[in-house]
């Protein structure tokens, strides 16, 4: 009786229950006690009067076998818990093996950018003596073409005046004749 007023105590508001008509399933296994909740109208809602129709009668029974979980329900969800630990903890694996490839490929990247910077300086340096060698190549290529075209005006002045000479040989060797007829047109009489 003590036990239920402390029960009653600690649980101020709840409900009354009734006790079953008969006691005929006390001592059977397989019978399940079952009771119904009841509220008498009468009484306050807050339930703070023990009622003296059931202090004695309405204490618990423990649960019978057939009630309890099988104990491979208990093994069942405890390797469920052990297998999204694993999960867990796999999925943590993983994630830090990501990081860790990140983290190389990152460094990668940066030598290869580093790399590509280099060669793209040293591409737009070899451009730019490119160029430069192209236009000294240019300037020479007018500078030989100019030298060329004097040379080739001298060549045909020279020739100009080879022809005049060649004109002026045939008329000197012909006045040379001509002396030399006169000569032996005076040696001779």
């Amino acid at each position: 009786m003590n036990q239920e007023l402390k029960m009653q105590a600690v649980l101020p508001r709840a409900k009354k229950q009734v006790v079953p008509a008969s006691d005929e399933g006390d001592h059977d296994p397989d019978y399940e006690n079952v009771t119904l909740t009841h509220r008498n109208h009468d009484q306050p809602r807050s339930g703070d009067a023990p009622s003296t129709t059931s202090q004695g009668a309405a204490q618990p029974r423990p649960p019978s076998d057939a009630a309890q979980v099988p104990q491979w329900l208990y093994k069942a969800i405890m390797s469920l818990y052990i297998l999204l630990a694993l999960a867990f903890l796999l999925c943590i694996i993983l994630s830090a093996l990501v990081l860790v490839k990140y983290s190389e490929m990152a460094e990668e990247l940066q030598d290869l950018r580093t790399q590509l910077w280099n060669v793209s300086s040293w591409t737009q340096r070899c451009r730019e003596e490119q160029q430069t060698g192209w236009s000294s190549v240019e300037r020479l290529l007018h500078e030989v073409m100019n030298s060329i075209q004097g040379v080739a005006s001298k060549a045909q002045a020279g020739s100009e005046k080879l022809k005049t000479v060649t004109a002026e040989i045939t008329q000197i060797n012909r006045n040379i004749q001509k002396i030399f007829e006169k000569l032996e047109k005076k040696a001779n009489p």
